[in-house]
């Protein structure tokens, strides 16, 4: 049957209620390639409440002990009591009748022994041994002992609790010791590694293994499967999703993920999207941030459009910037009304800009910078070419940085620190502060180009001569 084969089938018939989404078929398939050997060393990121212990740290030891009931098993989680648990729950799993229909040969002792006397097998809420075999799962705490135990499997899952102890670099340091003192002492040549997170933070556990054993397709050690719980690029090949859509959006939408993304963008960042950063931000820092709500804006703003991207619809490429954005001379700030990202191609972006346009304050006095690049001509000309545009009053512009990402970052960066880059309150103010706060990190930059452009245009003295007035 196929349930002896493969973990999914295997899963779905020892919990006849299990709900199957593409993602738990993704991480039983790379699962069943671990079970047999092909994958030595596997690291699964998920978000919380996707199923990701219940796969991993459930079945998948009752799975493999079913295969091969001489293999031993080592499982850690962040405290003693929530590896016990996993312990249980395995058991009650093997002792089921759904279990026996598919692997007769291995099942426990029938009382709770700990003894280690002749004949008996143990059975305690941290360790189980298969009957008439050499195969165990034993469990422990982070930090707890596996002294005299060598395994054929390493499971981790989650090794810290929550936030508080990832921001601890005593406990991070404390976690990262007992992992290489304590679990990685008890592998021999042909053990396995699995190591499931919600990542916290960037030096992590699996922060720090990455760093030091690198990943496969960079030519290093570990297999590594990151699901986000909104799909951000299409760097992962083994995703079928298309940019933005939710992991498992029966149970946790993409509208309610981008309420929670809103609310705390570090938060979500990390995880969520398994894309920790510093918290205080990298070169750009959170606490910089100056915000006023609409009403508080100054009189006298000329508002203009900047446009940064692709213009294409193709999910594969980074979205269409837009912000906009006027400077008020006498307070020397930059006030960002609005900004968006989106992928369009050009038919869909101009059919946008007019409404976009009138929604954020542009009028007759307004402008548009464009970069020059050869789509940014296109549209360029394209609008110019559209006497029904309601955008027709705005002057169409080109504007040319020739510095790099880093140099417009750098120039940027003064000016949000010094409050003189205010952003007007609204939900996209998450998106644009996550973005340039872990940039280099963050699959996208339309928002780091387009704030050094602004900046660069605004802050120069001979940029601003022939002053617009309303």
């Amino acid at each position: 049957m196929d349930a002896r084969e493969n973990l999914l089938p295997f899963t779905t018939y020892t919990k006849k209620d299990y709900e199957v989404n593409w993602h738990h078929a993704l991480v039983c398939d790379v699962l069943d390639r671990f079970e047999r050997g092909e994958i030595k060393k596997l690291a699964i990121a998920q978000p919380p409440q996707t199923g990701k212990s219940e796969l991993s740290s459930r079945r998948f030891p009752a799975f493999a002990l079913g295969r091969n009931p001489n293999r031993k098993i080592g499982l850690c989680s962040y405290g003693a009591e929530h590896a016990q648990a996993f312990n249980r729950d395995t058991q009650r799993i093997i002792d089921s009748d759904e279990y026996r229909d598919i692997f007769p040969n291995t099942f426990l002792s029938s009382k709770n022994i700990d003894t280690t006397s002749h004949g008996a097998y143990k059975r305690t809420s941290n360790i189980f041994e298969v009957v008439g075999h050499q195969g165990f799962m034993k469990t422990v705490g982070v930090g707890g002992a596996l002294t005299g135990t060598a395994v054929d499997v390493g499971i981790i899952d989650d090794p810290f609790k929550d936030r508080a102890e990832a921001d601890s670099k005593t406990i991070r340091e404390k976690v990262w010791n007992w992992y290489t003192d304590v679990f990685e002492s008890r592998l021999h040549n042909d053990s396995q590694q699995l190591a499931l997170f919600t990542r916290w933070h960037q030096d992590d556990l699996i922060g720090r293994i990455l760093e030091r054993d690198g990943k496969i397709e960079d030519g290093g050690e570990w297999f590594y499967v990151s699901l986000p719980a909104l799909r951000e690029d299409m760097s992962n090949d083994l995703d079928p999703r298309e940019i933005g859509e939710a992991l498992w959006p029966q149970r946790h939408s993409r509208e309610r993920m981008e309420k929670k993304r809103d609310k705390s963008p570090m938060t979500f960042a990390s995880l969520y999207q398994q894309r920790p950063a510093p918290a205080e931000g990298n070169k750009v820092k959170r606490d910089w941030w100056e915000h006023c709500l609409l009403h508080e804006l100054p009189p006298g703003i000329i508002w203009d459009l900047w446009i940064d991207g692709a213009y294409t619809a193709s999910t594969a490429n980074d979205p269409t910037g837009l912000m906009v954005a006027g400077y008020h001379e006498g307070l020397n700030k930059v006030f960002i009304r609005h900004a968006k990202d989106a992928f369009l191609e050009m038919p869909g972006l101009l059919e946008m800009l007019p409404e976009y346009g009138r929604t954020n304050g542009l009028n007759s006095r307004s402008r548009c910078y464009i970069e020059p690049k050869a789509s940014g001509k296109s549209l360029k000309q394209m609008i110019n070419s559209i006497p029904e545009m309601e955008l027709t009053g705005v002057e169409i512009k080109s504007h040319l940085v020739s510095e790099g990402k880093e140099s417009r970052l750098q120039v940027a960066s003064p000016k949000i620190q010094s409050g003189q880059f205010v952003l007007v309150k609204g939900t996209w103010n998450g998106k644009v502060e996550d973005q340039i706060c872990t940039y280099p990190s963050h699959p996208h930059d339309e928002y780091v180009d387009l704030s050094g452009y602004i900046v660069d245009h605004y802050f120069k003295p001979k940029k601003r001569k022939g002053k617009r007035t309303r």
